[in-house]
């Protein structure tokens, strides 16, 4: 079962898996073969199948008023519980978490916030939930997750306007004069992460960042040369705004050497299907 029928990391896990001949299922409040609710969770129907691993992939993205503060929390932390009862009303034996980076920032780290907070006590209530219930658990911390159709869009807008402005020749600007790190991972190598963990029940916490972060500046280059204007485009530094901050490093990756699967798409590679993808829908 997965929960998150409207998540994208949920949708095409659910297709990877589907792929494999395993049995699965969706569950959530629209577009689902479960209606689950996860603010809601007793007033959702008990599932009559039972499932052996459970996969919790819905999140909210959180906001700066309040309340995009308790939704996030409702959402992230509350509905984490949700799943794990789910999980043991339905038998599973398997409980993975997609969790974020995120959650592990500190209140002194860029970007830190609602998301950051919430996402880590989604960890905490799992780990506590999982313990008393005696289920395997395995807590997934994704980084910035991209996809080639961008249906990732909304959470990495950069990365999207740089493929608009490369496939149109115009120049791309970055604000400040940080040349800032950014690690993003295509939804193929997460997808294909989480498959193996699966299969190979790995259990217990791990960082799944693409072993090579990249520079703004780097992103734009490679944009340019996938849609092939790297000779008519230019990079252009906005030095009247404030600099965009890195983010900080991703240096765990104990995650692939157990699972024997190391990311395979760069961002230049990243970019390249991204073209290939856009020019396939004309």
């Amino acid at each position: 079962m997965i929960v998150g029928s409207t998540s994208i990391i949920g949708k095409t896990l659910a297709a990877c898996l589907s792929a494999q001949n395993m049995d699965v299922r969706l569950a959530g409040r629209r577009d689902a073969d479960i209606t689950l609710d996860l603010c809601a969770w007793a007033d959702s129907p008990a599932p009559e199948e039972s499932f052996d691993v459970v996969v919790h992939a819905a999140a909210d993205f959180g906001g700066g008023c309040d309340e995009d503060f308790v939704r996030a929390e409702l959402v992230n932390s509350v509905g984490t519980l949700s799943a794990c009862s789910l999980a043991s009303r339905v038998n599973a034996k398997h409980f993975v978490l997609i969790s974020s980076i995120f959650s592990t920032y500190s209140r002194f780290d860029p970007y830190y916030g609602i998301y950051a907070l919430s996402k880590r006590h989604s960890e905490e209530v799992a780990q506590f939930y999982c313990e008393e219930r005696n289920i395997a658990l395995t807590v997934l911390r994704p980084s910035q997750v991209y996809d080639d159709a961008g249906n990732c869009r909304t959470h990495q807008e950069l990365l999207y306007l740089m493929a608009d402005k490369a496939q149109k020749a115009e120049p791309i600007t970055l604000f400040g004069s940080n040349d800032a790190a950014r690690n993003y991972l295509h939804i193929y190598d997460l997808t294909e992460a989480i498959k193996r963990v699966i299969q190979m029940r790995q259990t217990g916490t791990f960082a799944c960042a693409h072993p090579q972060s990249t520079r703004l500046s780097e992103m734009a280059n490679a944009a340019y040369c996938a849609f092939g204007t790297r000779d008519v485009g230019k990079i252009v530094y906005f030095q009247e705004k404030t600099s965009l901050l890195d983010l900080p490093p991703c240096t765990d990756f104990e995650l692939y050497s157990k699972i024997g699967y190391w990311p395979q798409i760069s961002i230049a590679d990243g970019y390249i299907r991204i073209k290939e993808h856009r020019e396939s829908c004309t």
